[in-house]
């Protein structure tokens, strides 16, 4: 593991931290097994995990390995209104969130999230918001990575946490054709190809900005039993959430 990150316990959860944001009181992370954020899981953990974190709400897209992105400092105020009493918002079909850089009312924080379990969870730090993407093969190939990059602006830092490695993720050509030049394999068995999901978003980032810092946790959810994954554990896998709870500032 990338030493820039750590698993620690927080409130009764394990979290997997970007060492630096933790230090500086920036309240993230990405959730490790038993619970799970998936499905009837979510609704039911929801209000535990927004206790424990110290938010009113989870705001929380419908991923469907899309292009698309929902920008959320626009709308912070609208999100702010929604009863504390749900503790998760489920919004649009979106797979990466713009969060704004910090909240105006304590008593009604939001926690951005998106769900994975081998997809690609990446957080970018800019200037103007905090971006969390969710990007597997799909995503990678798309380019959803980049719309939410130049969208954000001046991105400074970009975190890219827990997802399937490049030792045992196994695709096919056509999926090293549709993501392109930025594609990070070796070859697999049968064929096939071994591709190394973050070396590849990583390598998308830098395409973009090259001057970003760029840290990739080194876990892969396939081989670390401790993290969720659908390549490993088929229709069973949970999903794990990696979040953002922008600090609050005085008015």
């Amino acid at each position: 593991m990338n030493p820039t990150f750590d698993i620690i316990e927080y409130n009764g959860f394990q979290l997997l931290v970007y060492r630096p944001w933790w230090e500086e009181g920036i309240v993230h992370g990405m959730t490790l097994r038993p619970p799970s954020f998936g499905g009837d899981s979510l609704l039911a953990i929801a209000p535990e995990f927004c206790r424990a974190m110290g938010v009113s709400m989870m705001a929380n897209p419908r991923q469907t390995h899309s292009d698309l992105f929902f920008d959320a400092r626009s709308v912070e105020e609208t999100l702010s209104q929604v009863s504390p009493e749900r503790k998760l918002l489920r919004f649009g079909e979106y797979d990466a969130v713009i969060a704004p850089c910090s909240q105006n009312l304590p008593e009604e924080r939001v926690g951005y999230a998106i769900a994975t379990a081998d997809c690609v969870p990446i957080v970018l730090r800019g200037s103007s918001g905090w971006g969390l993407i969710h990007a597997g093969w799909r995503g990678l190939a798309n380019g959803i990575i980049g719309k939410v990059a130049r969208a954000l602006g001046e991105s400074v830092e970009a975190a890219i946490f827990a997802c399937a490695g490049g030792d045992v993720y196994e695709v096919g050509s056509e999926v090293i054709e549709a993501i392109g030049s930025a594609a990070s394999y070796r070859p697999g068995r049968d064929g096939r190809y071994l591709l190394d999901t973050a070396q590849t978003a990583s390598q998308q980032l830098r395409e973009i900005m090259p001057k970003q810092v760029v840290e990739i946790s080194g876990i892969c959810t396939i081989l670390d039993s401790r993290f969720h994954s659908h390549r490993r554990d088929g229709e069973l896998a949970g999903r794990a959430i990696t979040f953002v709870a922008p600090p609050t500032v005085s008015s």
